[in-house]
């Protein structure tokens, strides 16, 4: 039991802290537009390359067409491509200690752990975003619960205004020119995904044990 609780915490770490250099790169993008400009573009052509590869794995299959139409038109890829760099140092600056304060992992497995997460969470986003083609009521509601976080969040930003110099500026930007709610599955995926890897090396170091006589 004490393990699983470790790897909840261990995954909220990783999930919370994405979400927050998530933000923190939203602020870099509005704050130094011109400077990030290279950057914001890199991350639209990134973006865009992902659906053309999407679309060629699934050429001539019906739901598979329907699935990279939706990234297409209703995903903001820009968004979903800046927010990996976010989950690559979240996994390896808060997953790898937290996974060691806590123990039950060895070195290896701490740093396997980190480099298969990323990978991961870019899997289960892909068919996260991809599973309203199947199950659209359902894609619908964590859609309002991750727009609900993101609103949250910018409630929370815009009443600091009073104490920091911009905050409503920034949070009215935010408002207009940021699909949030990507964020938000983003971070949550990567949350999962931690848990998950962690899971799934546990449970494989159980397997290899020499069972006692």
């Amino acid at each position: 039991m004490l393990a699983w609780l470790r790897r909840i915490i261990v995954s909220v770490g990783v999930g919370g802290a994405s979400y927050g250099l998530m933000l923190g790169i939203m602020v870099l993008s509005v704050v130094y537009d011109r400077e990030f400009e290279p950057v914001i573009t890199f991350a639209f052509d990134t973006g865009r390359a992902i659906i053309k590869i999407l679309d060629g794995l699934v050429s001539g299959s019906y739901w598979g067409q329907v699935a990279v139409n939706h990234l297409r038109e209703r995903v903001n890829m820009t968004h979903v491509v800046l927010s990996l760099p976010a989950i690559l140092i979240s996994v390896v600056l808060v997953g790898i200690p937290l996974n060691w304060l806590l123990g039950g992992t060895r070195t290896a497995q701490r740093i396997a752990i980190a480099i298969i997460s990323v990978p991961a969470t870019v899997v289960l986003a892909v068919a996260l975003f991809t599973f309203n083609a199947l199950v659209p009521e359902t894609y619908a509601a964590l859609l309002r619960f991750a727009d609900w976080i993101w609103q949250e969040t910018l409630n929370a930003l815009s009443a600091s205004g009073d104490t920091i110099p911009g905050a409503r500026k920034l949070t009215n930007v935010a408002r207009q020119g940021f699909s949030g709610h990507h964020f938000v599955i983003m971070a949550l995926c990567s949350m999962v995904a931690a848990f998950l890897v962690n899971g799934v090396f546990a449970l494989g170091t159980k397997t290899r044990r020499p069972a006692r006589v």
